[in-house]
């Protein structure tokens, strides 16, 4: 044993002499090779990424950096008052949006889905509110990302909730006004999520259903292999646009009030959207005292 820590004692002292220095150097050198690659920009032309595309091995961390998004500080009062997942009280409702996380990943993953709508039947049932905590719930997992999109133009809410300007540029921007999504995407502060805010709001929702509005849905879903992409969109019924727009999703989750939804609008939405051939793999029962997927 003494004469093997003499040999590595005898290497050690051969290295400070210099033997070790003139062999790390080629080490240095493919660092920065390497780190060159890493920060080099990405993407081809029309490329709105805004962050590395790694990826990564088996039970291994996401940690994106941000390279273009810009990012936010959340008032924390505002997001307790709001009810936002990060900042709620009592553990059970965010055991309640874990449950709900877990149920929506295991029946989309089958299938290869990432891209989920959330509506309702009729208007205030709480879909923005689900939409924020679903994508929350979802970007706590160590190997997914999440992007929210607020696509709901007639009644924007999602930067409320958040505590930021509803009036930033945003989705409508993009779809009308030729703005680039790198500009309008934003991190809350919350880690490997970003949001796409609504923008200005809009009497009609015709570019819901636009050509320009599909390709932007395929273009969010393939972009990352890890990233889970939630719209918070309008209600279903008497809502037109809703309907084509559900086409280019995945799957649709439906958020239903407890007390206020009938059973007539629940299957009347469904059989709706059925029709249109969406895959709709859930519900969730809003605003009763124990949350319930149904």
């Amino acid at each position: 044993m003494s004469k093997l820590l003499k040999a590595l004692d005898k290497a050690r002292h051969k290295k400070e002499e210099g033997t070790g220095a003139a062999e790390e150097l080629p080490v240095r050198d493919k660092l920065a090779q390497a780190y060159e690659k890493a920060t080099s920009s990405q993407g081809g032309p029309g490329s709105f990424s805004s962050v590395r595309p790694v990826k990564f091995k088996k039970d291994q961390e996401v940690r994106p950096r941000y390279i273009k998004t810009e990012i936010l500080t959340a008032n924390d009062r505002v997001l307790e008052s709001n009810r936002i997942m990060t900042h709620l009280k009592d553990p059970r409702v965010r055991d309640y949006y874990d449950i709900l996380r877990t149920q929506v990943l295991q029946r989309t993953r089958a299938n290869g889905w990432n891209s989920l709508m959330i509506t309702s039947v009729y208007p205030g049932e709480g879909k923005t509110l689900t939409a924020i905590n679903l994508a929350l719930a979802i970007s706590r997992q160590v190997q997914q990302t999440a992007i929210l999109v607020g696509a709901n133009f007639r009644s924007s809410k999602v930067c409320t909730y958040l505590g930021f300007d509803e009036n930033r540029a945003g989705l409508s921007d993009y779809l009308s006004n030729g703005k680039q999504i790198q500009d309008l995407l934003f991190n809350p502060g919350m880690d490997r999520m970003v949001i796409l805010p609504t923008g200005a709001k809009m009497a009609s929702t015709d570019v819901l259903g636009s050509p320009k509005m599909k390709n932007l849905v395929q273009e969010l879903k393939t972009r990352y292999s890890d990233r889970y992409v939630i719209y918070d969109c309008p209600h279903v019924l008497d809502m037109p646009d809703t309907l084509v727009f559900s086409s280019y999703v995945d799957a649709v989750l439906m958020v239903v009030q407890a007390g206020k939804t009938s059973r007539q609008g629940i299957q009347e939405a469904v059989r709706t959207l059925e029709e249109h051939g969406v895959n709709v793999i859930g519900m969730v029962l809003n605003k009763v005292h124990s949350s319930k997927v149904i």
